[in-house]
């Protein structure tokens, strides 16, 4: 809570202040959750977060701006803007592939490598194998330098690089993948459930367990990391982050560190340039610099879809359309569905990932998907289905060649096995299941809507906030998580408003009903009471009305008041001044309304 002096600033008594706050607490702006020790943590709901973003951004520092006249490299300017109007932009650290199609390949790789042993094993301590670590580190797109500036602690550093923890705490935040003592499984409802989404809310619930668990809980840097997504009107549109808010007047802030009960110092530049490299990382956007090293971000991926704003994706058939080559290599463009890219994760080899990616049928990658359930017969009627120019004949022999070596061995070993049993078998691995678990439906989307969000009437129609889908606050993954709100018990409790004013009773009305003029020593009594309370004095001048936040008495017989002078209005700044009894008329003691 704010002192006396700085609420005096806005204009505030503390008891006004505190008063409004008892009125945030009411409505269910404002939460709170008790400590083991007593202490109480307040905090706003996440639901809330981005229309207070938009409507007090002024009041907390407006961190990002939009910028029209950018424009990228060497990149001809328009005839309609002048010279001086334009500020060039290089990119320092583009976009990579995105995030939710990694994480496919990833979990696809796990079931493939997974497969014979029920998950991958686990070491006595609790981690996966280093030999595996290291296949998974250089299969990843991403790589330490995403997130180096962050200074993310997470279980087990000296077995995995940060970049590899980073993709596992994400799955496990998802739910996608579980851990038990000596394996570390995929769940197969949960990745029946994520391949019907849309890649529109992937991007959605993986960019949620970023905002909550990657980012400090640091006030302002909450508040920056809010503002990058509210201020930017669409897509790729370049965002300014203003010199003012990198200097920060030079300072550090010293905040508790991720690891408990340590500190350390974070420069507010450093925290924003590593939380924007970590955007570019993950494929949400790319960062910039102009030759003034004026820093700029732009979304790549929709900020709207993010917030829940912009209607999710649908499948469109025509786009749909994968393009099989002669040479056995399978081109896919960037919209097909994660339905139709699971598969070919699971039986191709991707040979890379770009905004157009390329895949390659080979006998290990046939036979491997045999194994799990995408059985030769499947595969190429999967690809006769999405292939726009129909796949060529050589190819359809060839798998289906590799699919009857990878059945001959278990027809060999005696084993006997009905084919179209085997043909069937795990097909979750590939085909969605009809029938998923009560618990993982979509449910009804929240609306927030309040009148009383100032500035925010043209978000308060659209903004959707939806319940949790996959991920769940305080699921145990691998990265510390900053904010430990979850694992506190929630507090209702609410502090009553008589507790302000001890003594109210005992005052007369007339005291804080009425103007009035009073003998010298009521009215000293009237700003003593009004100093208990650190609430306001109204004074009637000969011609004006002022307020004073009084916080000293000076004398006795012949006294003076001291405090913060407030116009009527508010809207001159508050001045720290002296006053004199002989220098009113009328006196009056100003409760807050609320009481």
């Amino acid at each position: 809570m704010l002192t006396s002096a700085e609420w005096a600033m806005d204009g505030l008594s503390r008891a006004e202040a505190v008063t409004a706050f008892i009125a945030l607490r009411h409505k269910g702006w404002i939460k709170a959750v008790r400590k083991s020790w007593g202490e109480r943590l307040y905090y706003i709901p996440e639901a809330l977060l981005s229309l207070l973003t938009i409507a007090y951004a002024a009041r907390v520092e407006q961190f990002v701006q939009q910028k029209v006249h950018v424009l990228q490299d060497e990149m001809t300017q328009a005839k309609s803007i002048s010279i001086s109007e334009v500020q060039h932009v290089k990119i320092v650290r583009e976009a990579k592939p995105d995030i939710a199609a990694e994480l496919l390949h990833v979990l696809a790789w796990m079931v493939s490598e997974g497969q014979a042993q029920g998950g991958l094993p686990l070491t006595s301590k609790g981690t996966i194998h280093k030999k595996i670590v290291q296949r998974l580190s250089r299969m990843t797109v991403l790589g330490p330098e995403d997130f180096a500036e962050l200074g993310i602690r997470y279980d087990h550093e000296d077995v995995y690089p940060v970049h590899v923890a980073l993709v596992i705490d994400l799955l496990l935040s998802l739910g996608l993948i579980e851990q038990t003592h000596n394996r570390m499984n995929v769940s197969p409802d949960r990745l029946s459930h994520w391949l019907t989404m849309p890649w529109s809310s992937m991007h959605r619930e993986i960019y949620s367990v970023c905002m909550d668990r990657y980012g400090i809980a640091e006030p302002k840097l909450q508040h920056f990391r809010q503002q990058l997504q509210m201020f930017a009107s669409r897509g790729n549109e370049w965002l300014s982050i203003p010199a003012g808010t990198l200097d920060h007047d030079g300072q550090e802030y010293v905040i508790e560190s991720r690891e408990s009960g340590g500190s350390s110092r974070l420069n507010f530049l450093t925290h924003i340039r590593g939380w924007l490299n970590v955007l570019a990382g993950l494929g949400y956007g790319e960062v910039g610099e102009s030759a003034a090293r004026e820093l700029f971000f732009r979304w790549q991926i929709d900020p709207e879809i993010l917030l829940n704003l912009a209607n999710d994706e649908a499948e469109h058939a025509e786009k749909n359309t994968i393009f099989v080559q002669p040479d056995f290599e399978i081109m896919v463009p960037p919209d097909v569905t994660p339905k139709v890219r699971w598969n070919l994760d699971i039986g191709a080899e991707l040979m890379s990932r770009d905004r157009m990616s390329i895949y390659r049928i080979t006998k290990e990658r046939i036979v491997v998907a045999s194994e799990i359930g995408l059985t030769a017969e499947v595969m190429i009627n999967f690809l006769r289905r999405y292939a726009g120019s129909g796949v060529p004949e050589h190819v359809e022999l060839a798998i289906q060649q590799w699919g009857q070596e990878a059945v001959r061995p278990h027809m060999d070993a005696g084993q006997n096995v009905d084919q179209d049993e085997f043909k069937k078998k795990d097909t979750w691995i590939y085909e969605s299941r009809s029938e998923l678990l009560e618990k993982l439906n979509r449910t009804e989307s929240e609306v927030i809507a309040d009148e009383s969000i100032v500035g925010a009437d043209e978000f308060k129609d659209e903004l959707k906030v939806p319940k949790e889908l996959f991920y769940i606050r305080g699921r145990v993954g691998l990265i510390q998580d900053d904010s430990k709100l979850h694992t506190y018990e929630q507090d209702h409790s609410i502090t009553e408003q008589s507790g302000l004013y001890p003594g109210y009773g005992e005052i007369p009305e007339m005291w804080h009903n009425e103007w009035r003029g009073y003998h010298v020593s009521t009215a000293r009594q009237i700003a003593a009471k009004a100093i208990e309370w650190q609430t306001k004095l109204g004074l009637k001048l000969d011609s004006s009305i002022i307020y004073v936040i009084p916080d000293q008495i000076q004398g006795h017989e012949d006294w003076t008041l001291t405090g913060w002078y407030i116009s009527d209005g508010g809207t001159d700044p508050a001045e720290r001044r002296t006053f004199s009894p002989n220098e009113w008329n009328q006196i009056r003691l100003i409760i807050p309304n609320h009481a």
